[in-house]
């Protein structure tokens, strides 16, 4: 649902640039400042086999990153008529929970492990993203402009991962009880792109307000055990804010 809502906004910005396509862009330079709401979840699946009494335990992990607030900081200058090019910085940081199912060693038999199962909490998710964006802006009216925008993106994450489980056990210990986590945090970096679309009203001659969409996408790889865990980064995300002109 929210990726199509945001190709809708994009393509009414598109279909609503022509209509002023002679009149050329006049600001020199501009500054954006928005809060952003991050609305695409980001789920994926890990595994991790630790050694536990001699023998290799399973740990499954379900992980969901929930949306999110952040901020999104940006600037640029017009290069000819309505092309311009410019760079922004978005962050976001959200804690969320993970489901976790495991197989664990018996401490005396080999081959009889012990299904355990819960939750963990307090699994922290930071994303920093840098946008390089070439940008297409139509003054609409005197005080509107539609900005069409895309480019390469460079983003940074630092996730939480599930190493292995906590639990706890009484002889003769055929069962065991999940108790916690121990987690350790990756990070990792990787080139994407990004694609949106602005619309700013500006109430005085270098100062305005606006909202924007935009979508962004890159795929994260992290070490797992032996493994190599794959994560989105970025999503469907909308901001508004402060909208300066020069």
């Amino acid at each position: 649902m929210h990726r199509g809502f945001f190709w809708t906004l994009l393509a009414l910005a598109v279909a609503a640039s022509p209509a002023r396509a002679q009149s050329a862009w006049s600001d020199r330079a501009y500054v954006d400042v928005n809060a952003m709401y991050q609305l695409t979840a980001t789920t994926f699946d890990g595994s991790a086999h630790p050694i536990d009494f001699g023998e290799a335990a399973t740990v499954d992990t379900s992980y969901r990153v929930k949306a999110a607030p952040g901020f999104d900081v940006g600037g640029g200058v017009r290069l000819w008529r309505n092309l311009g090019i410019g760079v922004s910085g978005s962050r976001f940081t959200k804690t969320n929970g993970a489901a976790v199912d495991a197989q664990v060693p018996h401490p005396f038999y080999f081959n009889r492990a012990r299904s355990v199962s819960g939750d963990a909490s307090g699994l922290k998710r930071e994303e920093t993203a840098v946008h390089l964006r070439a940008l297409w802006m139509i003054p609409a009216t005197e005080r509107w402009q539609i900005g069409v925008s895309g480019g390469p993106s460079w983003f940074s994450v630092r996730q939480d991962l599930v190493d292995d489980v906590k639990i706890t056990q009484s002889y003769p210990y055929d069962t065991a009880t999940f108790a916690g986590v121990a987690s350790r945090r990756v990070s990792g970096s990787r080139i994407g792109f990004n694609a949106g679309a602005d619309v700013s009203y500006l109430f005085a001659r270098h100062v305005g307000v606006g909202a924007d969409v935009r979508f962004t996408r890159a795929r994260m790889r992290f070490p797992s055990g032996s493994d190599t865990l794959s994560v989105d980064a970025g999503g469907a995300r909308l901001a508004a804010g402060l909208r300066l002109r020069f």
